[in-house]
């Protein structure tokens, strides 16, 4: 099967507990917040699986407790340092984190931001090596030790450190969530009526 996923995770601590949503209205005004000029409807509520890898356009967005989650494909980047500033504004939560993976192509990349300053930057390809190891590692498990064969094992520690998420072929998360108990807020953008 495979997993993609082009994700960011906004905390406090560098965790997020997505156990505890918050509702619908608290994902509308991320959105108002991330894109205010750009009229966005929310679609409805859709499991994590269904929304981790978004086409363009159609973002979604969970809030939680301690911190909000954002699939989108803005984040699906082989170099995390060309992340969009707007998804840095969200100061109430200093700590992003971008994670993204595509199994078609082997790769997987990893930013952390802390209070608006990138702090580590990794991005690995099975194929064409590394291409960034930037910043202090310790953000999660083995992020010390890069290689373009452990694409894989570092997703599956990001997710799991991050998100609590297992990964494909991932050994097991000590208390995880499971993916199908995740469902984030979809959001598409409105089309201007026709005149």
């Amino acid at each position: 099967m495979g997993l993609s996923f082009s994700l960011l995770a906004y905390s406090r601590d560098g965790a997020l507990d997505l156990t505890r949503p918050a509702g619908e209205a608290d994902a509308e005004s991320v959105m108002r917040r991330l894109f205010p000029r750009t009229p966005y409807r929310l679609v409805g509520l859709r499991p994590l699986l269904e929304t981790c890898f978004p086409p363009r356009e159609r973002p979604a967005v969970g809030v939680f407790d301690d911190g909000v989650l954002i699939a989108t494909r803005d984040a699906h980047l082989y170099d995390p340092s060309m992340l969009h500033a707007r998804y840095l504004k969200l100061a109430e939560w200093p700590d992003v984190q971008l994670l993204t993976a595509s199994s078609s192509n082997d790769m997987f990349a990893y930013g952390r931001w802390l209070s608006g300053a990138l702090s580590r930057s990794l991005s690995v390809n099975a194929v064409a090596g590394v291409w960034s190891d930037r910043g202090t590692p310790g953000a999660f498990p083995g992020d010390d030790l890069v290689t373009p064969q452990r694409w894989l094992d570092l997703c599956n520690a990001a997710l799991a450190s991050v998100l609590a998420l297992e990964g494909d072929a991932a050994p097991p998360v000590a208390q995880p969530v499971p993916w199908e108990d995740v469902a984030l807020h979809a959001f598409a953008r409105s089309v201007p009526p026709a005149s």
